[in-house]
């Protein structure tokens, strides 16, 4: 069983510019050796083709951003959630693309099946160590244990609901198995709607993993981050997975 990174990058109102995020991207893509899926855009394509790396090992998957899966949950779903959100620079189209990590990873299932899928935000590479890092990332273990593994950044007092600005479970890469994110995408729902009905943002997908990982902690690993690394603590993962 081989280990696939799946990502993704979409022009949207965020919290840094498109200018910032292309220095991102071009650290991500001159240095990932390892398959990888990324879903994205047309225009998107051509920008990362024009960086001129070598992306023999890279699939594009090519769709709009009309065509998310978070929009079936409804527009006036998505406006509430800011309305109700402090970080007023959640827009609606972050918001549904965090939604969105586990539905990239789906898809990359039914495009190459039974594998090790490596959740990994495209804009996490901001450094040299990061960078450094992303050459042997997917290569170091096979974590294909039916289980969801996340980096566990913070102990936090248990919480029914996480708001900011709590801090504990972080998003940008998350590691299992088909079995295992098939699960976790049932529970990430389950949650998700608990938190609108309880009339609390359910923006950051960081406290929707968080409160899932409460209710069905069996299905889930935490690591917590190395005591001597160079690499962000925020994603870690970089420099052992």
């Amino acid at each position: 069983m081989n280990n696939i990174i799946v990502s993704a990058y979409f022009k949207i109102p965020s919290k840094k510019g498109h200018n910032e995020y292309v220095y991102y991207l071009q650290r991500f893509f001159r240095s990932i050796r390892h398959p990888l899926i990324f879903f994205t855009t047309e225009d998107v394509k051509n920008e990362i083709i024009r960086f001129g790396y070598n992306l023999t090992n890279i699939n594009f998957q090519i769709m709009k951003l009309e065509d998310l899966k978070a929009w079936n949950l409804g527009k006036d779903f998505w406006l509430r959630q800011g309305i109700r959100d402090v970080e007023k620079y959640h827009t609606p189209e972050l918001a549904a693309i965090w939604y969105e990590k586990k539905e990239f990873v789906k898809r990359a299932i039914e495009i190459v099946p039974n594998n090790v899928y490596i959740w990994c935000d495209a804009g996490c590479i901001r450094n040299d160590e990061s960078e450094i890092a992303l050459k042997e990332f997917g290569t170091r273990s096979s974590l294909n244990d039916d289980k969801i593994h996340l980096q566990h950044i913070h102990k936090l007092p248990y919480k029914k609901f996480y708001t900011y600005p709590d801090v504990r479970i972080a998003g940008a890469i998350i590691v299992g198995n088909s079995s295992a994110w098939n699960n976790y995408s049932k529970l990430y729902d389950i949650i998700l709607k608990e938190y609108d009905n309880a009339g609390i943002s359910c923006n950051m997908d960081q406290y929707i993993i968080s409160s899932s990982y409460d209710l069905l902690n069996n299905l889930f690993v935490l690591h917590v981050p190395p005591k001597e690394s160079n690499v962000d603590q925020w994603f870690f993962f970089l420099g052992i997975i």
